[in-house]
């Protein structure tokens, strides 16, 4: 299914324009910084799936 919009993960904006492809974003320009990067765009669930996992956490839990 293809999501309404994926957010550009270096700055997090939506973008709605994009080509999808295979089930990933194949080309997409963020139109707020520039990013042109497939790799570095995400769909909400995969955003969501990010925020949730702990090993990305930069506080000490110790």
């Amino acid at each position: 299914m293809i999501p309404d919009y994926v957010i550009c993960l270096e700055c997090e904006s939506p973008v709605y324009v994009f080509e999808w492809e295979d089930g990933k974003v194949v080309e997409a320009v963020c139109t707020v910084c520039g990013n042109e990067d497939p790799e570095t765009f995400a769909t909400e669930d995969q955003m969501e799936a990010l925020a949730s996992d702990r090993r990305w956490d930069t506080h000490d839990h110790g």
